[in-house]
């Protein structure tokens, strides 16, 4: 096999791999739709995302609308389960991971008043400040009062 042929199969190789990569996109707050309710993503605080074994992402404007939507999930299965950190705006966390509070103090853009933290300390200290009810991901799955639209 020639010089040239090697360098096009190892450039084809890399460029398959890659488009194969499961990873998040970006949120283009602002312009992005969610994909549950159809409002635009503006919210940097409330945000979420989930992307597929396949590498396909489907983004949200609240957390309330990602578990929702995952209640009628007809997709892939999903690889990477991703909130914004409320603490870091714009910032997405493993939601699987995350610590969370609904507090009637901090408004989510669907009404659910439901916030992600990166770390427990942020939350509770949040928790302690602004009151509310503390929940892990497992927690929430269970005891979210999840509404269809």
């Amino acid at each position: 096999m020639t010089a040239m042929k090697k360098t096009w199969w190892l450039l084809s190789l890399i460029a398959i791999l890659m488009a194969c990569e499961v990873k998040p996109q970006e949120i283009d707050y602002g312009h992005d739709a969610c994909h549950f309710c159809q409002m635009t993503i503006v919210d940097t605080q409330h945000a979420a995302e989930l992307v597929t074994t396949k590498g396909k992402s489907f983004k949200y404007d609240a957390i309330e609308c990602m578990l929702n939507d995952l209640q009628h999930w007809d997709e892939a299965p999903v690889k990477l389960y991703l909130v914004a950190d409320y603490g870091q705006p714009k910032l997405l966390i493993d939601a699987t991971k995350a610590h969370y509070l609904i507090s009637e103090s901090i408004p989510s853009p669907m009404g659910a008043f439901l916030s992600a933290f990166e770390s427990q300390p942020m939350r509770n200290q949040t928790l302690s400040t602004e009151g509310g009810e503390a929940y892990d991901w497992q927690s929430l799955q269970e005891n979210f009062d999840l509404k269809t639209q």
